[in-house]
């Protein structure tokens, strides 16, 4: 009779293949040693179990202790020779296996090390690089924090200065600009310095005062000591009438004109010229700071208007004088809203704000070549 293989037949098959071919681990190998002994083993335990032996003849005993001998020599002395060998051969073959993993290692370590390498010669160019990164930036950061704390400390080193020493203290802060090298702390160190300048500014007319109020004390307590010093004058004889004074009363619309021996009309002292407030300068800088600060944002331009402004009408209101183009409206931040044709237009609402990006780059370029 003939078997046809059945799927099921197939695969218990394969299986059965598999497991045949699969090779076994050094835990197997080592308890088939003792699986085979098994077998013996239970043979002998059954051979002798509930046995009694008469040991109270010389026959019986020596049955017993032979019984005991193969137990003992055959059993479990048996197991524990075959524990020792196998211990013993797992030991070698543990230096064995560690001389041979360290002979694979070395085919390869080599090439792994050299890769390694690279990675790790690239990870740290990576973190050099940011460290020097960080390291730029910190320095560039804590050079415009100290910049703007040297302005702050102006105040504390005005304290006790003569006013003119302050005075160009304050001409100096207000001819400073905050352009493009102050990056993006220019409107913090703008500040910082109008505020200085007005500390600056009230130190001053304090100041003044003080010497101002000194002075008029001083010339009070003069004019004092002045009148204090005069004494009082006698009260003049009183005249008797004589019969003279008539005629003297009659002559005495009659009189001449001395002549002229004062200063000529060019000879005259002019009234001094108003002099000049050399903090004047300072004060209106104070003042337009404050009025920029202080006036009211923009009101938002509608995202929906049409843009219709083209880059020829934005040149025809600049007069002439001065002309840009596409890409200078885009270094400026400003880029075209649509187009019309192959030209860009822009939104009439940001004409003001071009002019006003014109005006701070011409200030900063102006601040950069006076540097």
């Amino acid at each position: 009779m003939t078997e046809t293989a059945t799927p099921t037949t197939a695969v218990a098959q394969q299986q059965a293949a598999n497991v045949a071919t699969k090779p076994m681990s050094i835990k197997d190998t080592v308890l088939a040693q003792f699986k085979e002994t098994e077998a013996g083993l239970l043979a002998m335990a059954e051979k002798y179990r509930n046995v009694v032996y008469d040991v109270t003849t010389t026959k019986g005993m020596n049955e017993a202790k032979a019984a005991r001998a193969e137990l003992r020599d055959d059993g479990r002395r048996m197991l524990t020779r075959t524990e020792a060998a196998v211990k013993a051969d797992v030991n070698e073959l543990k230096k064995v296996m560690g001389d041979e993993v360290e002979r694979l290692v070395a085919i390869v370590k080599p090439v792994e090390d050299a890769i390694d390498a690279q990675i790790k010669a690239e990870e740290k160019r990576k973190a050099d690089e940011k460290a020097e990164r960080d390291r730029k930036e910190a320095e560039r950061v804590g050079a415009h924090r100290a910049n703007i704390e040297q302005l702050k400390a102006y105040v504390e080193q005005a304290e006790g200065q003569p006013v003119d020493v302050i005075e160009k203290a304050i001409a100096t802060l207000g001819e400073m600009t905050f352009g493009e090298e102050w990056e993006e702390f220019a409107q913090e160190a703008e500040a910082a310095c109008l505020a200085t300048v007005q500390r600056l500014l009230a130190m001053v007319e304090s100041e003044k005062r003080r010497i101002e109020n000194e002075r008029l004390q001083k010339e009070l307590e003069a004019a004092r000591a002045a009148l204090a010093a005069q004494a009082p004058a006698p009260a003049p004889a009183a005249v008797e009438p004589t019969e003279e004074a008539p005629a003297q009363a009659a002559n005495s619309t009659v009189f001449e004109v001395e002549p002229w021996d004062g200063p000529t009309a060019d000879q005259l002292v002019q009234p001094a010229a108003e002099p000049v407030d050399a903090l004047e300068p300072a004060r209106q800088r104070v003042s337009s700071w404050a009025a920029a600060r202080n006036a009211p944002a923009p009101a938002p331009v509608a995202q929906a208007a049409t843009p219709v402004l083209k880059l020829g009408t934005i040149n025809e209101r600049l007069g002439g004088a001065i002309t840009t183009s596409a890409e200078g409206l885009r270094i400026l931040g400003f880029e075209p809203a649509g187009k019309v044709g192959a030209h860009g237009v822009y939104r009439e609402a940001d004409f003001p704000l071009i002019l006003a990006a014109m005006v701070r780059h011409i200030e900063a370029v102006q601040a950069k070549a006076a540097a």
